[in-house]
Parts: C-alpha cells; sequence; structure tokens
C-alpha cells in the first residue's frame, strides 16, 4: 500500500493558544458575573432581616400602646388619657402623655410598667433607666435600632373637640436602623379609638 502525504490546511489544525485563552476569557467573566450576582444577594439578604426585625419592633410597639389605653394604673397609666407624648393630653393643667419625645433607644426590657416607649425603658444608652418609685431598668441596648413614637390627636367633624373629648389618635411608630452605615426607617401607623 501507498503511503499518502497530506498536508494539513488551518482549518484542521486544532485550537491555537489563542482561541483557547479567549474561552477562558469568556468563561471568567461569566463566573465572575454569578460570583457578584451571589454577593449582591448574600447583601440584600442581611438587609431584609434588619428590615424584618425593624418592622416587628414598630408592630410590638403599636400592640404596647393598645395594650396601655386599656389599662388603669393610677399615678402611672391612665388609660386613654395617657395616649400621647409628654407635654401632650393636658388636662386641668396636668400632662398625662406617657411616650417620650424624639428618638430613643430601644431596650430589651419594658422596664416596670411594660409599655413601649416611656420613661422607664426609653433612656440613653449606658446607664439604666430611672424612673422615681420604680425598679431601674438595666437591661441591654438593641444596637443599631432607635425608636420615635408620634400621637396626633385627630379632630371628629362630627363631634368637635372642645366642647368634645377626642376619641381619635393617629399613632406612628418608627424604627430607625442602619444598614452598612446608611440610615434606614421602617414606620408603622395605625389609628386608635376610645369609643
Amino acid at each position: 500500500m501507498a503511503k499518502r502525504n497530506r498536508t494539513l490546511t488551518r482549518s484542521e489544525g486544532g485550537f491555537s493558544y489563542i482561541d483557547v485563552m479567549i474561552a477562558l476569557m469568556i468563561m471568567m467573566i461569566g463566573v465572575l458575573a454569578l460570583a457578584s450576582a451571589l454577593a449582591a444577594n448574600l447583601i440584600r439578604s442581611y438587609e431584609t432581616d434588619k428590615q424584618i426585625v425593624a418592622k416587628q419592633l414598630a408592630l410590638s410597639s403599636i400592640e404596647s400602646i393598645i395594650t396601655a389605653r386599656n389599662i388603669k394604673r393610677p399615678g402611672t397609666v391612665e388609660g386613654w388619657k395617657s395616649i400621647g407624648n409628654v407635654g401632650n393630653n393636658v388636662e386641668n393643667g396636668v400632662s398625662y402623655g406617657i411616650f417620650v419625645n424624639g428618638w430613643a433607644p430601644i431596650r430589651e426590657d419594658l422596664g416596670w410598667d411594660g409599655i413601649a416607649g416611656t420613661a422607664d425603658d426609653a433612656c440613653a444608652a449606658g446607664s439604666g433607666c430611672s424612673v422615681a418609685g420604680r425598679p431601674v431598668n438595666n437591661s441591654a441596648v438593641m444596637t443599631g435600632f432607635d425608636r420615635k413614637i408620634d400621637v396626633v390627636d385627630v379632630q371628629d367633624s362630627e363631634r368637635p373637640s372642645p366642647p368634645n373629648p377626642i376619641t381619635r389618635r393617629r399613632i406612628e411608630v418608627t424604627i430607625k436602623y442602619y444598614s452598612k452605615g446608611i440610615s434606614r426607617e421602617q414606620k408603622v401607623s395605625t389609628m386608635l379609638t376610645d369609643y
């Protein structure tokens, strides 16, 4: 049998090093894009965890305020009259509002009265919350979270105040939390009535 000499053409020569390098570069770009997407997803899930905690803190505060409406402890919580910020709900020269004004840290324990956002659980970090006649609240402060409770009287057009008493109040609880050094807020609002 005769041997055949055959020369290889360029198209039959296989892959060159440049072809392999280009293929590897394209593959690396895809892998890096995938890794970037996974990292962004992990960061977002961490932010979502903090948002869920903030929302739950706000809802818990609303529940606490609704409970305060139904409590009567003379000298401490006067039911409906107490649903207001400090300095509000003035009756005969006495302020009955019990919720601290402005931003305050959130403590793990609600204090002696069991109501969120009052003087016995909304004091500055570093020392216990001390209110005369009550035990000191030395519980830990939840780092990275602050709370603000705003209570606003809502007028009733059918029964204006005065002469009629206020029977509706708008409650807004705002929780401020920090994610990657950026301040974010979670707000929850409701209306309370005294019917």
